[in-house]
């Protein structure tokens, strides 16, 4: 579970983006939802975000204990990420900002696009 922090928070909303906030944050969860991911996976769903930047994400999902990293292979090359326990305790809320999203994004003048074999 997430590291144990002392902090007063103004609202339950702001405990939850303690935990997620960053701009590739509840993107990483999001793609985590369905299925484990590799880093490259990361990489093709979101080209725009630099490598040193996915690696500290990735890295501070998994100290708050949102994702867990598992070593594939002998030379320590291979990883899969997955949520844990507690990072699919966000599915709830995930889904609601995506479903806010589909709504709306219109409205806001955006666009999305879903990579190829990601579905809703």
């Amino acid at each position: 579970m997430a590291t144990a922090r002392r902090k007063t928070f103004a609202c339950p909303v702001d405990v939850t983006l303690s935990l997620i906030h960053g701009k590739w944050k509840p993107m990483i969860l999001w793609l985590l939802s369905t299925r484990s991911r590799r880093f490259s996976d990361f990489q093709v769903a979101m080209p725009q975000v630099a490598h040193k930047v996915l690696s500290q994400q990735l890295r501070q999902l998994e100290a708050d204990g949102l994702i867990r990293r598992t070593v594939r292979d002998a030379q320590g090359q291979r990883m899969d990420y997955r949520l844990t326990e507690f990072g699919r305790s966000l599915r709830p809320a995930l889904n609601a900002l995506a479903s806010w999203g589909k709504v709306h994004h219109r409205a806001l003048g955006a666009e999305y696009g879903i990579p190829a074999g990601e579905g809703d």
